[in-house]
């Protein structure tokens, strides 16, 4: 049953300045741009109220558990962002005529970003405490847990700051006629470092009490923020080393209960292009490049961490080779066809990790490093324009990805058991590492089965690179009716996207299946050229589309009895797909008055 779920959006506060200042010398140019923005962003999703729908995954404003204790699940989420930054840079270009150009230039950006979400639910006042068994949870803060505050079980508040600055310099030469040659070199170093306050509590499930369904009305929660494994917390030591990244400890402020670190990391590269364009005629271009990319590391926090046990990002690259021609075939046709291969170092991708080893725990999701990776493929682009007032566009691209070298564990077939797995470690070795440094962390819910009892990295090698559908299509087509009245432009058009998978692991439960939809648009242009009214509909005929690929889970649990005995059990997998929106159609007005 799908549900209307309202939000409550603001921007309370959003301030932008920009400036551009160019001096002109007698053959170059020095240009100054600059700008900043200051920002305060809100979101909150609707409390249990029964003016508005809650946010649970069910309707249900409460329950009551056999042994009497009430629970009322519908929680108030709250995201904020404050953030504000600043950048400048200076250019010098060239402005004399002649076969060499040049540019050189530097820049600098700083920026301050900060990012409270919390999750509030004043209808369970146990989120306020007391909090049980002080002395196993809060030991940290003398055995005593802070109280609780606003009734929020999740609270996160990371506090960041980046500073990037580069210098470069490009330069195009037409050494002949009808060639070019194009170089340029770029050095970029980028800073981050801030804080990361968080705490999480617990209540009433099966990782805190083995028999919630026994539980009466005055059961406790407890406070997680102090459990090692839920809240990263390394001593610093050398048995127990700040992870890579974290420049200081884990402290608890036993006022507010939070659990707080530093980070701090520094990036650079030096990167550039290389390029030949060749155009013996007015409607001739064929090029081929070469270009070195470079994107800066950062850390995994936020909304989907509680201090993540695997904080730091490497920084990444990818080499990027490109064949391409530009071609007129009269003054109807416009084509346009590239070829390119991008090969990827240490590719950014979100992976979500889940803990199964029975004992509390905390899901994250992680931006982690792909060590090989390549995406390759070719694009085509034609226009063409038949007759008067009539414009055809189609485009079409294939795109083939493919990870070279990597390992990760399936949240979805944490065991491996999938036939499609690659376990890189077999069962028995599993076993015999259990007491060491164990590289299979425990799996409870397929502890009996073959093969099962660890969570297991697999080989990531061949598998396909997220969100991306190896075949792309697009056709449009424009016809303009001129008239005394003004100029009627109709407007059609259709995609077709394949199927894609949704994280690093291509298998079925992760696979979104293609797609199409079909547009239409009506614009009339007055004869005064000052108003222009659109009618439009999207997704003519409401078909469901899918713009990433699906995101697989595992049902996994532990049942219990009477006797209060646990069997842990999995009931199977379910998938999330992110899908397009339903037929949207409208009226859009715009009037020039100047």
């Amino acid at each position: 049953m799908a549900r209307v779920v309202q939000y409550e959006v603001r921007l309370p506060i959003y301030n932008t300045i920009a400036g551009h200042f160019t001096w002109h010398a007698d053959d170059f140019d020095i240009k100054y741009i600059t700008g900043g923005v200051n920002y305060h962003y809100e979101l909150r999703g609707p409390p249990g109220v029964a003016t508005l729908p809650n946010t649970s995954a069910a309707p249900i404003t409460s329950y009551t558990l056999p042994g009497g204790l009430v629970i009322k699940p519908a929680e108030m989420f709250d995201y904020r962002e404050y953030n504000k930054f600043w950048s400048h840079e200076v250019n010098l270009i060239s402005t004399k005529d002649g076969p060499f150009q040049w540019v050189a230039g530097a820049y600098y950006y700083k920026q301050h970003y900060r990012q409270p979400v919390f999750t509030t639910n004043p209808n369970q006042t146990q989120w306020n405490g007391p909090f049980a068994l002080g002395n196993v949870f809060c030991a940290r803060t003398n055995n005593v847990c802070a109280p609780g505050f606003e009734f929020r079980r999740f609270d996160n508040r990371p506090d960041i700051h980046a500073e990037s600055y580069a210098v470069y310099g490009q330069m195009d030469w037409e050494f002949a006629e009808t060639w070019k040659v194009t170089a340029g070199l770029r050095y970029s170093h980028d800073k981050k470092y801030g804080t990361e306050s968080v705490r999480i509590l617990c209540f009433a499930v099966p990782a805190c009490f083995a028999a919630p369904e026994l539980l009466g009305p005055g059961t406790p929660p407890v406070d997680l923020t102090q459990l090692p494994s839920v809240v990263s917390a390394p001593a610093g030591t050398a048995a127990d080393p700040f992870p890579k990244g974290i420049t200081g400890p884990t402290v608890y402020d036993p006022a507010t209960g939070r659990a707080s670190r530093p980070y701090g990391a520094s990036w650079e590269a030096v990167t550039g292009t290389a390029g030949l364009e060749w155009s013996p005629d007015s409607d001739t271009m064929a090029y081929a490049k070469y270009s070195r990319g470079y994107k800066s590391g950062g850390f995994n926090i936020g909304i989907f961490t509680v201090l993540s046990f695997d904080a730091y990002t490497r920084e990444e690259s990818v080499d990027s080779f490109e064949l391409g021609l530009k071609k007129n075939f009269g003054p109807t046709i416009q084509t346009n066809v590239a070829a390119f291969h991008y090969r990827y170092k240490d590719l950014q991708i979100p992976i979500a990790s889940v803990a199964t080893a029975g004992g509390l725990s905390q899901a994250a999701t992680n931006f982690e490093n792909i060590p090989k990776s390549i995406s390759q493929g070719l694009e085509f682009e034609l226009t063409w324009q038949p007759v008067d007032n009539l414009q055809i566009l189609f485009s079409y691209s294939f795109l083939d990805t493919e990870i070279r070298k990597g390992q990760a564990i399936d949240v979805v077939d944490p065991a491996a058991l999938d036939p499609k797995a690659t376990p890189i470690f077999t069962a028995a070795q599993c076993a015999a590492s259990v007491g060491t440094a164990n590289p299979c962390p425990a799996d409870i819910f397929t502890a009996g089965q073959l093969n099962g009892g660890f969570q297991r990295f697999q080989n990531l090698k061949g598998n396909q690179l997220p969100n991306a559908p190896k075949n792309k299509l697009a056709l449009n087509v424009n016809y303009t009716i001129e008239t005394d009245s003004g100029d009627f432009n109709l407007s059609g058009s259709y995609i077709w996207r394949d199927n894609q998978y949704g994280t690093l692991f291509s298998r079925s439960y992760n696979q979104s299946p293609a797609w199409d939809q079909v547009d239409a648009r009506v614009t009339w242009d007055a004869p005064n050229g000052k108003t222009r009214v659109i009618a439009y509909v999207k997704n003519l005929f409401d078909d469901i589309g899918y713009d990433a690929g699906a995101v697989g889970y595992r049902f996994a649990g532990t049942t219990n009895s009477a006797a209060g005995i646990g069997t842990n059990t999995i009931q199977g997998v379910f998938q999330n797909f992110s899908v397009t929106p339903p037929r949207t159609y409208g009226i859009e007005v715009q009037y020039k008055f100047w």
